[in-house]
């Protein structure tokens, strides 16, 4: 049941790619990537800014997305 997102759908600014068998699991594995360089960084601190949605929320629709995408 593997789904990939990439850096970009994850809010990020580049299409590096994660791939798991939960949502979490790309969390998990795209972070260090995501916290890797300032670019990123501020990216992600300015997520809220950009979306208006808090983590709580951000996760809701990530998951909603996640499921909904087809598999590798």
């Amino acid at each position: 049941m593997t789904k990939t997102f990439t850096c970009r759908e994850l809010g990020g600014v580049c299409d590096e790619k994660f791939s798991g068998d939960t949502f979490m699991d790309i969390v998990h594995k795209g972070m260090p990537h995501m916290m890797g360089d300032q670019v990123h960084k501020t990216s992600i601190i300015d997520m809220e800014k950009r979306t208006g949605e808090n983590q709580e929320r951000w996760m809701e629709r990530m998951q909603k997305e996640f499921d909904a995408k087809t598999e590798d």
